[in-house]
């Protein structure tokens, strides 16, 4: 369960509460980031600037570090002391060596050049400035150059008075990004960069987000893998999301941009307490003419590793856990968490050709594993337990009475363990005291070598299978529950019934309504 104040524990399931959403969209070039070649500055502070992480997503500077600058060595006990070693100062991006005027202005404009390796083309670039501070750059400049250095494109900002700076423009075909500094919002003062990406946040909230809606899924036993999918829809009326529009945004639009989604609860007047929805990628889009709005599509990295393919037809023995780590790897994933029971399963790794998110598949039911992802897009691979109740959905926030479903009773379990690709043997489990029921078969799974590991897995699936009361839940909906949580539901004839929950429907349009479904035990 995503951790949350008692103020929203308390206001989620008030009589009355207030609901709002938010979607924020990096409309950058996917790209870019991963392919820059150098980053060039003027002379920056050699004792805290890191020139380097202005390119490494990180938007805040990790300490209010004390320097010889106006009020910025307040023995007040909101500065810290810098280290004389850069990296121990944690996130610093750029810092300038020297100062601006007391109006401002720099006598000499401090500029950062981040130069590509290829072509990139975006919808303009985002400055970070200093939001620690809340100090910024209220005029400068942000130019784009082909490959034979020729200005492109040159926007001036004047005035400026964001710490985080969206910069607008038709910057395409561009391989080199300068930012020219010339004037800053305090005197006396060094220029500082946290971040420059290549692109802008779009976000959207009540004014624009016209729907937004989740779903989010587990197999108890792994035998399917669907992956959560978050879809919204906002506001087109000024057509910025139209094909034909020449100033509009479809053609910065590109799979795999990050879409970040949030629902926000009103725990005292004015004050929202948000929690994520999740952290997706950009699948697919299109725009509704006739209703003058736009649809979006976002998915996880799960989705992406169906496009890589893994085959290993000679034996090569090592842990679930590395074999798990070698796929990701291929695949550029780094988001991931596997269990540490999975470093004490050996297979020798061999799999017919077929697609990276199958093979994690494959390595989670060896393992005795729930795999998921989770709201920060992390690939999870985990043995989840049945434990206590986290939280209740009682009658007050409930429709109506949740759904039982009992589903069909398993009386047997057969494995098959794969001594090499071309030979097979079946190892099997009986539930105790089933005499009708049926016989499931995992037959397929390459990765699985030797009997112990066989009936390791019959036996989870079997033990898995005996929460067979499913639930489903028409409610008001808790966006702080997660997949695996176990909660507790209110039940007429008798006490609560525990189950873990299976899949998540949030759905917002001004107001927030769910369905929950959740697996338990059969009393």
């Amino acid at each position: 369960m995503y951790p949350t104040t008692n103020e929203y524990k308390a206001a989620v399931y008030a009589p009355t509460r207030r609901v709002t959403a938010r979607v924020t969209v990096d409309i950058s070039d996917v790209t870019a980031e991963g392919d820059v070649s150098s980053i060039a500055t003027t002379t920056e502070l050699a004792s805290i600037s890191q020139k380097a992480q202005v390119n490494n997503d990180v938007y805040d500077s990790t300490y209010h570090l004390a320097t010889l600058e106006q009020d910025r060595f307040k023995l007040d006990g909101s500065f810290s002391f810098p280290d004389s070693t850069a990296a121990n100062n944690g996130e610093t991006g750029f810092v300038s060596s020297v100062l601006c005027g007391a109006d401002g202005v720099f006598s000499t404009p401090q500029t950062i050049a981040i130069t590509f390796g290829g072509l990139h083309t975006s919808a303009g670039v985002t400055v970070t400035f200093d939001r620690f501070g809340n100090e910024y750059a209220t005029d400068f400049n942000v130019s784009v150059y082909n490959a034979s250095d020729f200005l492109l494109e040159s926007v001036n900002v004047t005035g400026n008075t964001l710490a985080l700076c969206p910069v607008f423009g038709q910057f395409e075909s561009y391989k080199k990004v300068v930012v020219t500094i010339n004037k800053w919002s305090v005197g006396n003062r060094r220029a500082r960069v946290l971040e420059v990406d290549f692109g802008f946040l779009a976000s959207y909230d009540d004014e624009k987000l016209i729907y937004c809606g989740l779903i989010e899924e587990m197999d108890m036993t792994s035998g399917s893998l669907p992956s959560p999918e978050f879809r919204f829809v906002v506001d087109n009326s000024d057509r910025l999301f139209n094909i034909l529009n020449p100033a509009g945004y479809v053609k910065y639009l590109q799979q795999r941009q990050e879409v970040i989604a949030e629902l926000g609860l009103e725990i005292t007047p004015g004050v929202y307490e948000y929690t994520p929805l999740g952290k997706y990628l950009l699948w697919d889009w299109t725009s509704e003419e006739g209703s003058l709005t736009a649809s979006f599509t976002a998915r996880t990295n799960l989705d992406l590793m169906a496009n890589f393919t893994y085959e290993q037809l000679t034996a090569s023995a090592k842990s679930l856990a590395a074999l798990a780590i070698q796929i990701f790897t291929a695949c550029g994933i780094t988001n991931y968490s596997l269990d540490a029971a999975l470093s004490g399963i050996t297979t020798n790794s061999m799999v017919k050709a077929t697609d990276c998110k199958t093979v994690i598949q494959m390595i989670a039911i060896a393992g005795r594993c729930n795999l998921f992802v989770t709201r920060d897009n992390v690939i999870t691979v985990k043995r989840m337990t049945f434990g206590s109740a986290v939280d209740r959905i009682d009658f007050d926030n409930a429709y109506n009475e949740p759904k039982i479903e009992l589903e069909r009773v398993v009386k047997q379990v057969d494995v098959t363990y794969w001594t090499n690709l071309d030979t097979a043997v079946v190892s099997s489990v009986t539930a105790a005291g089933v005499d009708v029921g049926d016989v499931l078969k995992l037959e397929g799974n390459t990765l699985i070598n030797d009997s112990t590991v066989a009936l390791a897995v019959a036996n989870w699936i079997l033990a898995q299978k005996q929460y067979r009361a499913k639930y489903s839940v028409n409610w008001r909906g808790n966006p702080s529950h997660e997949l695996a949580d176990v909660i507790a539901i209110e039940n007429t004839y008798g006490a609560d019934m525990n189950a873990m929950i299976t899949k998540t429907e949030l759905t917002y349009q001004g107001y927030l309504q769910a369905r929950s479904e959740a697996k338990g035990g059969v009393n």
